[in-house]
């Protein structure tokens, strides 16, 4: 039912949510960004030595790596976006993937599910809910900074190592 007191709840949930990704990205600015930047740096580095020990050719773009070895070219383009880190790698021009470093968020669905809504309100308490509780999920995350890698095909990995083993050896 729609009354002031529904309202003022409805009102108090959205300031809890702001409140939340107000501190996520206080938390992104002081950990999950310089853990982001150390990552990409600790990929990029395993990347080139792989490469350099195969015999390529390695030239440090403002974007990637370009690597040569005879007529064999890879292309590593970095492209930044929101808590995501993608990597373009083309071997060759033949194969191309996707490679992305991201933050591990863990879905912890602490909303109550009322599928038999009996009025609006409870509709869109439902849906504050679940808004509430994916900020607190994401804020959660964002404390722990656990990045993983996922290419396009999804496959995950939890480690710079493991990307290197999986497309370089």
């Amino acid at each position: 039912m729609y009354t002031v007191s529904n309202l003022k709840l409805l009102i108090d949930k959205q300031e809890e949510i702001d409140a939340i990704y107000q501190n996520c990205k206080e938390l992104n600015k002081t950990i999950v960004t310089p853990k982001m930047n150390a990552e990409v740096e600790k990929l990029f580095d395993a990347i080139n030595k792989r490469l350099v020990e195969q015999g390529f050719t390695v030239t440090v773009t403002p974007t990637g790596l370009l690597a040569n070895y005879k007529e064999a070219v890879v292309n590593i383009d970095k492209h930044s976006k929101d808590l995501e880190e993608c990597f373009f790698i083309n071997f060759n021009n033949y194969a191309e993937d996707r490679l992305s470093i991201i933050l591990e968020i863990k879905h912890n669905n602490n909303a109550q599910k009322n599928a038999n809504h009996e009025d609006g309100f409870s509709e869109f308490l439902q849906q504050m809910s679940e808004k509430l509780n994916n900020a607190k999920n994401l804020q959660d995350a964002s404390r722990i900074a656990n990045l993983i890698y996922k290419s396009q095909n999804n496959v995950t990995f939890y480690s710079a190592e493991e990307v290197v083993n999986y497309y370089f050896n």
